[in-house]
């Protein structure tokens, strides 16, 4: 309900306020931009092996879901843009599992205030006069405040449980980012996606594709 409610509210941004902006000289400002951002569930191949963090978590779930992105966005020339946006998720860490101290039973998932962090570069290309086509490519960091710990027995050389250890694992990996969008007054919409060969859920270097829709409101301008 909470997600719901943020996209209405970022959807009735453009009613808010006017949303004619020529975009003329722009060359030297800054644009602020808020909007959510829909992540499709992941593409990759189910047949490579998991790592056992992998085993921990749903990947599908983690990886998939709406978000919030703040863009702060500085324009280089007219066209040439250089940009940095925080991307907020709630979403699962830790899925539910059977508790293994017990005989039965059922811990509950674990979920948190996920960030991203994206460094890009966007190109514009004027159309029809008033909209513009855009390009914008670069890299991401993606799943930070992750962390979850483990337990784990340690056994001497003949195989004796002499205690338990604990570690702290996680689940941030780094990315590609590129999209395709198209721009009109204040208002943005994107489609793209994030692409890796070193995601943290396999075992061996293999392709993770996150497929991406996005939509963004310039809230200001310096």
């Amino acid at each position: 309900m909470l997600r719901l409610k943020l996209i209405l509210l970022v959807a009735l941004l453009p009613l808010m306020g006017n949303a004619q902006d020529n975009g003329a000289h722009l060359k030297g400002r800054f644009h602020l931009n808020i909007g959510p951002e829909y992540r499709i569930t992941p593409i990759y191949d189910v047949a490579v092996p998991v790592t056992e963090a992998a085993l921990y978590t749903n990947t599908d779930k983690q990886n998939s879901g709406t978000g919030l992105n703040l863009d702060l966005e500085y324009f280089i020339t007219d066209k040439l843009s250089l940009g940095f946006i925080n991307s907020f998720r709630y979403d699962l860490v830790i899925a539910d599992s059977r508790e293994i101290s017990a005989e039965f039973g059922v811990e509950a998932a674990d979920y948190k205030l996920l960030m991203d962090y994206h460094l890009y570069l966007a190109y514009y290309f004027k159309v029809f006069g008033k909209g513009e086509f855009f390009i914008n490519a670069g890299v991401s960091l993606l799943n930070r405040n992750s962390d979850f710990s483990v337990k784990e027995p340690v056994r001497n050389s003949d195989g004796e449980l002499i205690g338990m250890g604990l570690y702290i694992g996680d689940y941030h990996y780094s990315a590609n980012r590129l999209s395709l969008g198209y721009k009109k007054g204040r208002g943005k919409l994107s489609l793209g996606i994030y692409f890796t060969q070193q995601a943290p859920y396999f075992k061996a270097t293999t392709s993770f594709i996150v497929p991406h829709i996005g939509y963004s409101y310039k809230i200001g301008k310096l």
